[in-house]
């Protein structure tokens, strides 16, 4: 268990360096086998992550000393699922720490029991995360429907609803569901095939079959035989695609095929479909046809739940003022939520501290929110806006229609609604307009920034100087 987190602390860290699709996608399904007094042993979950980890070699060894605090050398072999040649990959690490050689790490060895990224349940490909299942998913009122709605879709696949799209910020619990989701399936069909893969990864396997064609002037059919034959293919942020019309189109025939032959399709999205710049309509208009179900940021009591449900995973003994506590200030996501467990957590095993009140109010210093009542965040909209148009609180709230004046009223109204939980009805009383009209407004905003790259930026530094 200890191990499990101290990889999530790492995991942590490497955002900012890596995007994280490709931490998803390549780090982390990596699991830590045993930390040895020079070196520290890593097991991916298949040959093609370990290819890739063998590129990032010194970068990951950076990030592991890190965390641990001193030096040991990283070893990473592909995952073996019995575990048999543990002996040997011991004597391996043995030899090399006695006979160092250059540029062979990370190490591989052929396992006589062969490599799969498949769950022991299923020859599908399903990334190996037992710990993510419908059981220990914390409901609240903001991922109820959702929840209940992968769920029906993973109890009856191809009957309930079909494509069933999940969207939703990062760090809210999507991949959760998906892991679960794809769980019970095999559970309950292990027939069925099932192919769970990231946008990213749909584009580099295209990709790579694309090039394997030119080189060998061989078919592209495997690539299609390969998606068009599952019986569910699950699409974790398929924003990835977007802006890449020839994997769009091939993507598009995929969707078609498999939704005629009626197989389960289900994606996820960082946000609606409207937003995702690039987005082919016609592939819109198909992963709307079917449920279209939203994560929202968990309120204060599954903000709780979630703290409690984790901390007795880490069996960390918390205190009911403590719960307060983090419950309060850890309001951006369950990730949020998740790193500064871990960081207590890490306190208390390598430092052998109790967990207190004060240790947990210290450990999560950098982590938490300051508490800004919303009309201080709205006359700081006033000045920041004001200031960026040249103009003043007072005209912006005037009557006047001037187009000088409209579009910052328009900005307004947008980062009210963005940065603050006020109805539209009171975003119009600040600013003098009916309910209406600041709906017009808001949705003015979010077109603009959908066609316009330089407005949307100037939008997000506007929102940064409000949050200073």
């Amino acid at each position: 268990m200890q191990y499990e987190f101290i990889w999530e602390s790492i995991l942590k860290n490497m955002k900012g360096t890596y995007s994280d699709i490709r931490i998803n996608a390549y780090f982390k399904n990596i699991k830590i086998i045993e930390i040895g007094a020079q070196y520290i042993l890593l097991m991916t979950p298949s040959t093609d992550t370990l290819d890739y980890v063998r590129g990032e070699q010194a970068v990951l060894e950076r990030f592991v000393n890190n965390a641990l605090g001193e030096f040991k050398v990283v070893y990473v072999f592909a995952y073996d699922r019995d575990m048999k040649n543990l002996d040997k990959i011991r004597e391996t690490i043995k030899n090399d720490l006695e006979n160092p050689q250059q540029g062979v790490m990370p190490y591989d060895i052929s396992f006589d029991s062969g490599v799969s990224r498949a769950d022991s349940l299923t020859n599908s490909i399903v990334p190996q995360k037992k710990a993510y299942t419908f059981d220990n998913y914390v409901v609240g009122n903001s991922n109820l429907f959702v929840y209940n709605a992968c769920l029906a879709v993973a109890e009856n696949p191809s009957s309930m609803w079909n494509p069933l799209l999940v969207y939703g910020p990062s760090g809210l619990g999507k991949t959760h569901l998906m892991y679960a989701t794809t769980r019970k399936i095999s559970e309950l069909y292990p027939e069925k095939k099932i192919i769970y893969i990231t946008g990213e990864q749909f584009v580099n396997d295209m990709v790579d079959h694309l090039r394997k064609r030119d080189s060998s002037g061989s078919g592209f059919s495997a690539f299609r035989e390969k998606y068009r034959k599952c019986d569910v293919l699950v699409i974790d942020d398929i924003q990835f695609i977007a802006g890449k019309n020839a994997v769009q189109e091939e993507f598009f025939h995929t969707f078609n095929t498999l939704y005629e032959n009626q197989k389960q399709i289900i994606i996820t999205s960082d946000r609606p479909l409207r937003e995702i710049k690039q987005l082919d309509e016609r592939l819109q208009y198909r992963f709307e046809m079917g449920l279209t179900a939203d994560i929202q940021p968990p309120d204060y009591e599954l903000r709780a739940a979630i703290i409690k449900n984790k901390a007795d995973a880490l069996h960390l003994d918390l205190s009911e003022s403590s719960v307060v506590y983090l419950a309060e200030h850890l309001t951006k996501n369950i990730r949020q939520i998740e790193g500064a467990l871990t960081k207590i957590y890490a306190k208390k095993c390598l430092y052998g501290l109790t967990v207190t009140d004060e240790l947990v109010t210290e450990s999560i210093s950098d982590l938490t929110t300051v508490n800004v009542s919303p009309k201080d965040t709205v006359e700081k909209i006033f000045t920041v806006v004001a200031n960026k148009y040249g103009t003043t609180k007072e005209e912006i709230c005037s009557k006047t229609k001037k187009r000088e004046i409209a579009e910052p009223r328009h900005v307004c109204a947008y980062l009210i609604s963005e940065l603050t939980d006020y109805s539209q009805r009171q975003i119009g009383a600040y600013l003098n307009r009916d309910r209406t009209t600041v709906i017009n407004s808001i949705e003015v905003m979010k077109k603009a920034i959908m066609n316009n790259p330089i407005f949307e930026k100037d939008i997000k530094e506007l929102i940064s100087e409000v949050k200073d």
